[in-house]
């Protein structure tokens, strides 16, 4: 099924995720835009039009970059030390979370990569989201740079405990199931393959599967990074 023409169905069917959804459609055409960017503006344009960011504010990110004497495309996490308001909380959290995205996603990256030491080893964000192929192995795939890596299969990603007594789960009415650690309080989500096969999106997996996350965190279990939209607190 065309990917546009299930996210419509999905708002359809769950109408409570429609503006998660609506932004996650505005995600993907910035994803597709900035394919083999090597010019800031070629992805502070389309950041800007496509969230609608005032041009303002992306001349002033403009400037900002280029007094951190660092190339983005090199080190996206160099934007972390942009001089934005902190106090505004959550909101300027997420737009720089997606602008950093959209700088690791300018260009692809090949080979093969483990998260076997409990850290993305490419961007260093933790681990939030796993797949679980047809051979029973475990991926982890990152929310930030998209890098996907190998895992043992029992045990938590994030403390690295492999006592398979430490894991607790929670399962939905799709399939998608959270990890919970006894160990650290820490969750990931993951889904076998048969899940993946009916979705065929990692992220929107990830996404339409908020309800558990919320179950996960009333209990008083920490995600440890965010979703493919930034958000990690839900």
């Amino acid at each position: 099924m065309n990917k546009c023409v299930l996210i419509s169905n999905l708002k359809k069917e769950r109408p409570h995720l429609e503006e998660v959804l609506n932004l996650y459609e505005k995600l993907l055409q910035f994803k597709e835009k900035v394919k083999g960017a090597s010019k800031v503006e070629e992805v502070l344009t389309p950041f800007a039009e496509i969230f609608d960011v005032p041009y303002e504010f992306v001349d002033f990110l403009k400037e900002s970059i280029k007094k951190l004497n660092e190339d983005p495309f090199n080190n996206p996490l160099c934007l972390k030390d942009l001089p934005l308001e902190k106090e505004q909380g959550e909101e300027v959290e997420r737009s720089l979370f997606i602008l950093m995205k959209g700088f690791y996603l300018a260009s692809e990256r090949k080979g093969e990569y483990s998260f076997e030491e409990g850290k993305c080893p490419v961007c260093g964000s933790s681990p939030s989201l796993a797949l679980i192929d047809e051979d029973n192995r475990r991926y982890i795939v990152c929310t930030l740079c998209e890098t996907r890596g190998k895992i043992f299969r029992i045990g938590c990603a994030n403390c690295l405990v492999r006592d398979p007594t430490q894991i607790d789960l929670l399962v939905d009415e799709d399939e998608i199931r959270i990890d919970l650690c006894k160990n650290c309080k820490s969750y990931i989500k993951s889904f076998k393959a048969d899940v993946f096969d009916r979705f065929r999106d990692l992220f929107l997996i990830d996404l339409i599967s908020l309800p558990l996350d919320v179950v996960a965190q009333e209990r008083g279990y920490e995600r440890k990074s965010p979703n493919v939209l930034g958000i990690r607190k839900v």
